[in-house]
């Protein structure tokens, strides 16, 4: 019985060592194994790099920073309040739609230039609206005004990196310029540099006035003067004209 048992052991191992002396000679040591091999031997390591978890909506202060670069150098951007937030994306491809409302401020004065009030009446004499190089401006806006801009910030993550793009519903209307930003010397309305000049651009217009006044005087007086003479000299011609046709006659008459 034992040594029944025996042969039939060593029987089957000869059995397997032949089927694996099969199997090497069919498939070489050296193959790369099949992509299922991989994936199942991939499912059984312990994960390395988990994937990430879901990526948070940008903050307040990152809305104020990319706020900050999009409005004008004269504005600062003091504040920024997120008041919704909605993922319209999916959770590793997040896409944010977020209302907020920012809190900006003036950090210099705005001006806009003011018209010259001889332009838009007296044309006829041009001294008084030589302006040279300098422009009277008035304030318009001062600095440290507040606006409350409102808009919605729409946020794509690609790359590891947020890309936002904005919507305005109230930007700040025209409310002028720095100073900085107009050509030429730039006088403040009702600063004692512009009622200087002013007052000497309003007795140069006066002088200027009467300048013309008196050149228009004279002018009539000269054309006076031409018509009388040319009414003298037709007065003349006349008479002579006459006396010529009184002689002519008197010769005739005398025949």
């Amino acid at each position: 019985m034992i040594k029944k048992f025996v042969c039939c052991f060593l029987s089957a191992a000869l059995v397997g060592f032949a089927q694996v002396s099969m199997a090497q000679k069919v498939i070489p040591p050296d193959m790369p194994p099949s992509p299922e091999v991989v994936e199942k031997r991939l499912d059984a390591m312990p994960d390395r790099h988990p994937r990430p978890g879901p990526v948070p909506p940008p903050d307040n202060e990152r809305i104020k920073a990319l706020l900050a670069l999009k409005a004008p150098w004269v504005w600062q951007v003091d504040s920024v309040d997120i008041e919704k937030s909605h993922n319209f994306g999916t959770a590793s491809a997040p896409a944010y739609k977020q209302r907020f409302e920012a809190k900006a401020s003036l950090k210099e004065n705005l001006y806009k230039p003011v018209q010259d009030p001889y332009q838009a009446t007296q044309r006829s004499y041009q001294t008084a609206q030589q302006y040279g190089n300098k422009r009277i401006v008035k304030t318009t806006a001062k600095a440290g005004y507040i606006h409350t801009l409102r808009g919605v910030a729409t946020t794509v993550y690609l790359n590891g990196q947020y890309n936002t793009f904005f919507e305005f519903e109230n930007l700040p209307a025209d409310m002028g310029r720095p100073l900085n930003e107009f050509e030429g010397e730039v006088l403040v309305q009702g600063s004692p540099e512009e009622r200087e000049f002013s007052a000497e651009r309003e007795r140069q217009r006066k002088a200027d006035y009467e300048a013309h006044k008196k050149e228009k005087a004279l002018k009539h007086k000269e054309a006076e003067a031409e018509a009388r003479h040319h009414a003298v000299e037709e007065a003349r011609r006349r008479a002579a004209e006459a006396e010529e046709a009184r002689k002519k006659a008197a010769e005739e008459a005398s025949r």
